[in-house]
């Protein structure tokens, strides 16, 4: 296995470019093919010079998309309240504690693989920037010791938590439809029509027995996979530190008045005061979040409803919070939540490409095209086999799903290019919804392990490129793509 390991590895090494070139090259692949192929009629009908003015209207309004700049911000406001999270002295006891336990390098590995895991499957967000804080931290340990670890390994487990989130608490596909349902078109020409499908509830969806039963075993082989390909002891190999920036853990000095004069605006800056009042105004407006959700479904229970309430400005807002109080003061804070700045330079710059990626995918018609290729492909094996479409439509529905995500890697993005013409397929199929909606949801968090997208606030955090570990998590895909059909398919 660690010669397979080693093998992936070796192919990203050489062939995968830098996450920055990939978005490049994908805006590049995905226009020319929207240009050449359009399988939207209003973009087809233009002439071939006013459809390329076209699409690069298109594509200029999609990078500046207010959603995924939102997203964006939300996502540099993940990295930036987590370090400052992280930095607090505290937080820093816990994670050296947490990290001193594994004394090997394969303890090591199994550890950043079993907490990435279960922290994507609570919340994405929270579980990447988890890992990623304790991976550093886990080398700083290494380092420590005078021993060597794999680095690259230690990041590409940390990362693997995505390969569960869809199925967790915060899949995007899942809760959209258990809270808005879904309208979708059966039929087609005169007879098309529309059609009104009722929400799913969880319990039949994330946390129903068969993703339940998945998820379990995830949580079990994720850790032992990675295992498999941790050399034992750190110290039977070459260093992977070289990979990662040189990390300097050191604070700088309180920004203290000198000598016994203390000013007005010192005492503000670093009186204890602020950061309990700010910190206790975002609790109380959590806490309101939560009962607002119970108010819907008061049987539910506060579990429930705390897991309905989970996500991405919650998650910021109780990194915010519990980094202001366990800092003390303001100026702590800023110096910490400062040391994670270069991280967010990768988001800033590349998701507004990737944002462009899914509006030419959107608007030429090609993630519906794939979609519904997919569908007819199921139909005409099911015919070839003579065995019933139910029995080929999951597998389709998965493999879609995955190649959908590779071009639109947000999950609510994709849900909404792709779950309405899934779903209005199974419904005329008469197949499980609930089944085909983690089947959108399968597809896309596997398909994560090969494309680096959610991997760059990960990238931020370690300072690891993606072409030094994706190629243990391209490996981890493979292995992983049975056990996610047989999920969809039995």
């Amino acid at each position: 296995m660690r010669r397979l390991g080693d093998f992936f590895t070796n192919l990203t090494q050489r062939f995968l470019p830098d996450p920055m070139a990939l978005a490049c090259l994908l805006t590049l692949g995905v226009f020319a093919v929207a240009l050449l192929f359009p399988q939207d009629q209003s973009v087809s009908d233009k002439a071939f010079g006013a459809r390329t003015v076209l699409l690069g209207g298109m594509w200029l309004d999609a990078i500046w998309n207010k959603g995924f700049l939102t997203f964006a911000l939300q996502m540099c406001l993940v990295l930036l309240t987590g370090f400052g999270l992280a930095k607090a002295p505290l937080s820093r006891r816990i994670l050296t504690r947490i990290a001193s336990i594994p004394q090997t390098n394969r303890g090591a590995v199994m550890l950043i693989a079993a907490v990435s895991s279960v922290g994507c499957w609570i919340n994405w967000g929270f579980g990447l920037i988890l890992a990623g804080v304790l991976a550093s931290e886990l080398r700083g340990q290494f380092k420590r010791r005078g021993t060597s670890c794999q680095y690259a390994l230690i990041v590409a487990a940390a990362y693997a938590g995505m390969m569960i989130w869809h199925g967790g608490l915060s899949g995007s596909a899942p809760l959209k439809i258990a809270s808005e349902g879904m309208m979708v078109k059966t039929g087609s020409g005169a007879d098309e029509m529309s059609t009104l499908i009722s929400p799913i509830t969880i319990d039949r969806t994330l946390l129903g027995g068969r993703n339940l039963l998945l998820t379990a075993g995830l949580f079990v082989a994720i850790p032992m996979f990675f295992g498999l390909l941790a050399h034992p002891t750190g110290g039977q190999i070459e260093s992977d530190e070289e990979l990662a920036g040189g990390t300097d853990d050191s604070e700088a000095p309180p920004n203290a008045a000198t000598g016994s004069s203390r000013t007005l605006a010192s005492v503000i800056n670093e009186s204890p005061a602020l950061p309990w009042l700010i910190g206790g105004l975002i609790f109380l407006g959590l806490y309101q979040q939560v009962s607002h959700a119970r108010l819907g479904n008061v049987d539910a229970g506060w579990l429930n409803a705390i897991a309905r309430s989970v996500n991405l400005n919650s998650v910021n807002s109780l990194f915010l919070a519990l980094g202001l109080l366990l800092h003390g003061n303001l100026m702590s804070y800023l110096r910490a939540v400062a040391s994670g700045g270069t991280a967010i330079v990768g988001i800033v710059i590349q998701f507004p490409l990737y944002s462009g990626v899914q509006g030419l995918m959107t608007g030429a018609g090609l993630a519906a095209a794939i979609s519904n290729g997919f569908v007819e492909a199921s139909q005409i094996f099911a015919q070839m086999f003579n065995v019933p479409v139910e029995s080929t439509f999951p597998m389709a529905t998965l493999m879609s799903a995955g190649i959908v995500n590779f071009f639109v890697p947000s999950g609510g993005g994709q849900w909404i290019v792709q779950g309405p013409i899934m779903c209005g397929a199974a419904h005329e199929l008469h197949f499980s919804l609930e089944r085909t909606v983690m089947a959108i949801a399968y597809g896309d968090q596997l398909t994560n392990m090969v494309q680096p997208f959610w991997a760059i606030p990960l990238m931020g955090m370690t300072k690891v490129n993606a072409r030094e570990f994706m190629g243990y998590c391209a490996l981890l895909m493979l292995v992983a793509i049975p056990i996610f059909a047989l999920a969809v398919v039995l």
